[in-house]
């Protein structure tokens, strides 16, 4: 038996037990560090997708769902770089969906660093289920230091188009933040925006042709989301209204 195999082998078992028992890894992250690093580049990924619990998700989507940052980490820098982006894509529910989701923002930002560009650009506009994007997923649970760390990695072109990102049903981020009573959230999400794209953000409308702040009142709505979207549409048009004003007297 060649020494890769072995490796592989005693790899699956320790991933299995921690499958089986949701202990820590602490102690033993340095030696899955070690067997990973014996075992062949082109068979690390499919050995790492292949260990999944009896709900489909892999380890590396578990590992992000308890915020295990070192081993979300350890797996992911195991493998070569092409292979990255394909190990957390290999769930119906994304590693960096199930970290947004927790709020685990350390992780987030774990799984993010260990990309290319490119790759975090695909990973950050990938939807699940009905489309939802991680920021979709963050926003929706208040997680707003996540929600920082997501937008954090774009430039702001790139922030405003993931902002502008619509899931299946046509809600971006901002009615979600909205629905679920999230005005922390939803401040995060308008605050780095000019007035201009606040109001246009505040003015998308969804599948059923409601903006964030027109949606219907009830057990997720109360008044401090209200106040919190009426604030930035009254300050977005004065800003808006008083530049064009401005611009005004001084041609004239």
């Amino acid at each position: 038996m060649s020494s890769t195999q072995t490796a592989a082998d005693e790899l699956r078992q320790i991933l299995t037990d921690y499958c089986s028992s949701l202990r820590t890894m602490c102690a033993v992250i340095e030696r899955m560090r070690n067997l990973l690093n014996k075992v062949a580049d082109d068979q690390r990924c499919d050995l790492l997708a292949s260990i999944r619990y009896s709900n489909g998700h892999t380890v590396l989507t578990r590992a992000a769902f308890i915020g295990h940052t070192q081993l979300c980490v350890t797996l992911l820098s195991s493998l070569p770089q092409a292979d990255r982006l394909k190990l957390i894509l290999d769930d119906k529910h994304t590693a960096l969906h199930s970290a947004a989701a927790e709020g685990h923002t350390e992780t987030v930002s774990g799984e993010l660093n260990g990309l290319t560009a490119e790759q975090r650009l695909d990973l950050l506009f990938t939807g699940h289920i009905i489309g939802d994007t991680a920021l979709h997923t963050a926003a929706r649970e208040g997680h707003t230091e996540t929600v920082k760390a997501l937008l954090d990695n774009l430039t702001p072109e790139q922030q405003l188009h993931l902002l502008f990102t619509k899931n299946s049903v046509g809600d971006t981020a901002l009615h979600y933040a909205a629905l679920w009573e999230r005005p922390e959230t939803v401040k995060t999400l308008l605050d780095n925006l000019t007035p201009e794209s606040q109001l246009k953000l505040l003015s998308v409308k969804n599948g059923i042709g409601k903006t964030a702040s027109q949606q219907p009142l009830g057990i997720f709505r109360t008044t401090d989301t209200m106040r919190t979207l009426e604030q930035y549409q009254i300050e977005a048009d004065y800003r808006v209204n008083y530049r064009k004003f401005a611009s005004l007297i001084s041609y004239a």
